[in-house]
């Protein structure tokens, strides 16, 4: 049987290049988030998720950590502390050759997510768990999320 497909949504926060300066912290920040309306699916078929996205940052010359490790992570849900379904980390160094903006793309699925209500939330958070000072690297865009929802 082909896959249905249910439901697809963008989270845009940033469509060009250099057109947002949001310094990083040692917090989780939210920087997209989607909603998908499963309430279709069938109970007894699994629902998968696919999703993809990409997050710009720039590192400061002058940055106080030589060093800077960035997490991204994607959850089910709101909550940075539960669900958590995609985790990566992209590193930073100041060496010369990381002077422009640095691209961290992903993708990923969830497999098999409860139908629960039938809307299915995604968020995606970073954090720069070097714990630097704010201005060492701030996100630059683009920044985007897509996520789309098929079962059986």
């Amino acid at each position: 049987m082909a896959p249905i497909f249910l439901d697809g949504r963008t989270s845009q926060n940033a469509s060009t290049a250099n057109s947002i300066s949001i310094p990083t912290t040692n917090a989780y920040v939210l920087w997209a988030q989607v909603g998908l309306n499963v309430s279709v699916a069938s109970t007894s078929t699994p629902i998968r998720v696919p999703f993809d996205g990409i997050t710009t940052f720039k590192l400061n010359p002058a940055a106080t950590n030589l060093t800077n490790r960035l997490e991204i992570i994607v959850v089910r849900g709101t909550n940075p502390s539960a669900g958590q379904i995609f985790s990566g980390i992209k590193t930073l160094v100041v060496n010369g050759s990381e002077q422009g903006p640095q691209e961290y793309t992903f993708t990923a699925t969830d497999y098999n997510p409860p139908k629960g209500s039938g809307l299915l939330v995604y968020s995606v958070f970073v954090r720069n768990i070097t714990g630097s000072s704010e201005s060492d690297v701030v996100r630059v865009g683009p920044e985007s999320f897509n996520a789309f929802a098929v079962g059986n």
